[in-house]
């Protein structure tokens, strides 16, 4: 836990240099979920709570707001991502890459 604030920082460093963004707070919500996940090591967001600092008193407060996040229809997931990728695979030259897409949520 005494590295998440470093990891948050450097996560926030990195998603911010795209200003897509509609309000900062979607930006610190997945910063603190991608911190969540990678402490935890799983895809739980209740496994996420622990790993991030806030005011909040409960967990369940955490999961609530990672949940709104993932449900909120005014975040535009391609003009977020879409610069991200390009970015990652632009640096990745010839290297081979593996890709897993999660289909559960196409209809």
């Amino acid at each position: 836990m005494e590295n998440t604030p470093h990891l948050y920082n450097t996560l926030i460093g990195v998603l911010s240099q795209h200003r897509n963004w509609l309000d900062v707070r979607h930006l610190k919500t997945l910063a603190w979920m991608m911190v969540g996940l990678m402490e935890s090591g799983r895809i739980s967001l209740t496994a996420w709570a622990p790993h991030v600092v806030s005011r909040a008193q409960y967990a369940q407060s955490i999961v609530r707001r990672f949940r709104r996040w993932l449900d909120n229809e005014n975040i535009e997931v391609f003009s977020l991502y879409g610069p991200l990728i390009q970015q990652a695979i632009s640096e990745w030259g010839r290297n081979l890459i593996y890709l897993a897409l999660d289909t559960s949520m196409l209809g």
